[in-house]
């Protein structure tokens, strides 16, 4: 007896796309939405006899809805792999899907940009309102900066107990 080894993969089945409306995501059997050309994407006609110029329902390229090279078949595949191998929902990988699409007339350097608001607090009048204060103080070295400077000294404002700490057991 002997055992043979066979790579698998998952399955990932094509984007559904309707055959009444040429939208993605249901069946003709549950569509609610008005019978539609496949080739020009008009209502009102069967495809056999249409003579029209191609025309993409779903995306307004110059190709028919049931083609491969469509940009939103391209984008439902995707969602529907990465639903299907991450095993999430639909409106999960389709999040997922969209967010990692580079969104058309956006930069990298715009994308990347920092913002330029500081929402940083200064506080050195409260400092030295503390420090000004009755509180006792003590001394604290500050370590050196990786620029090798020499270490500082700073009062800091503590309150110092009055007890000595408790010894460890």
């Amino acid at each position: 007896m002997a055992y043979i080894r066979c790579p698998v993969r998952p399955y990932i089945p094509n984007p559904l796309r309707c055959f009444q409306c040429q939208r993605y995501g249901h069946s003709k059997n549950v569509c609610r939405g008005q019978p539609t050309c496949p080739r020009c994407g008009e209502s009102g006609h069967d495809s056999v006899d249409c003579t029209k110029k191609e025309q993409c329902l779903n995306c307004k390229g110059d190709h028919p809805a049931y083609s491969r090279s469509c940009p939103t078949w391209i984008t439902e595949k995707e969602i529907t792999a990465v639903k299907i191998k991450e095993k999430i929902s639909y409106p999960e990988a389709r999040r997922v899907v969209l967010s990692r699409t580079p969104v058309s007339g956006k930069s990298y350097a715009s994308a990347t940009r920092k913002s330029t608001s500081d929402k940083s607090i200064q506080c050195d009048s409260i400092t030295d309102t503390i420090s000004d204060s009755s509180i006792p103080t003590k001394p604290v070295v500050l370590l050196p900066s990786k620029n090798n400077s020499p270490p500082r000294t700073k009062v800091i404002a503590t309150p110092l107990s009055k007890s000595p700490p408790a010894k460890k057991k």
